[in-house]
């Protein structure tokens, strides 16, 4: 697993233990069970709980071998979502500071998960090809990505020649990249500033990236590479949010 995953589990297990107020040998399935209610009753979303349970199953169960049969709740089928190229466009014009900018260009014209985009250095990116190398991305996997003709532009005038480090260095802490709270403000100032009224985050972004390319025709397939999926069925989920996809269908009563 990456530290990430392994920093998640560990917590959710400490919050589950300081909520059962046992030991691990001495929790029970039935611990468990009131535990994912009592998220439940705290409004906590499905993919919250789901995510607490893979925790606790996969201690409790593989590790610890207990027989729990711990089974997931029912994930939400909510559908996410999806700005408009106009609408991102907007955001992006209304960013004056440079660095801001080009991590919104970055995280909508390259589909970037925002713990990619943050952590991006200037050596990844090879702009005669128009391709970033997005390194240690989500399960330690590797793949290569495009970069917009828009964004390549702000880009060699932001980074002025320098070769190396972060593209997104922190202000507070030199050598080290921006926080993902940073990337979310980033997002919330610039839907503010264009009144666009939509719930958006970074991960919004990705999400309209993958749902436009499908929209302009992209083979799945390759949307599927772009996005670092490991299976298909989960960039599937965007043809659920493509608007052309549904209006190519004739209605019956036409």
């Amino acid at each position: 697993f990456s530290r990430r995953t392994v920093g998640i589990y560990l917590y959710i297990n400490q919050k589950f233990l300081d909520f059962a107020r046992k030991s691990p040998r001495d929790a029970t399935k039935k611990d468990v069970e009131n535990y994912l209610v009592f998220l439940y009753d705290r409004n906590k979303s499905s993919a919250t709980r789901h995510l607490v349970c893979a925790a606790l199953k996969f201690y409790y169960e593989d590790v610890l071998n207990r027989k729990f049969n711990l089974k997931y709740p029912k994930k939400s089928s909510k559908l996410p979502v999806v700005l408009s190229k106009d609408e991102i466009l907007r955001m992006i014009d209304s960013i004056e500071n440079p660095k801001h900018r080009i991590l919104l260009e970055l995280m909508y014209g390259s589909g970037l998960r925002v713990g990619e985009g943050i952590k991006v250095k200037i050596e990844y990116f090879d702009t005669s090809q128009k391709v970033l190398h997005v390194k240690d991305g989500k399960g330690s996997k590797d793949r290569i990505v495009n970069l917009s003709n828009r964004f390549i532009c702000d880009f060699l005038k932001f980074v002025d020649g320098k070769s190396l480090g972060y593209l997104f260095e922190s202000s507070q802490r030199i050598g080290n990249h921006i926080s993902s709270r940073t990337a979310q403000l980033v997002v919330k100032h610039a839907l503010g500033k264009t009144k666009i009224q939509k719930k958006a985050h970074p991960h919004t972004l990705r999400t309209s990236y993958a749902t436009h390319l499908i929209e302009n025709g992209i083979d799945i397939s390759y949307v599927q590479k772009l996005l670092g999926h490991s299976s298909i069925r989960t960039t599937q989920t965007y043809l659920r949010l493509s608007k052309e996809s549904i209006r190519s269908v004739k209605s019956p009563l036409d």
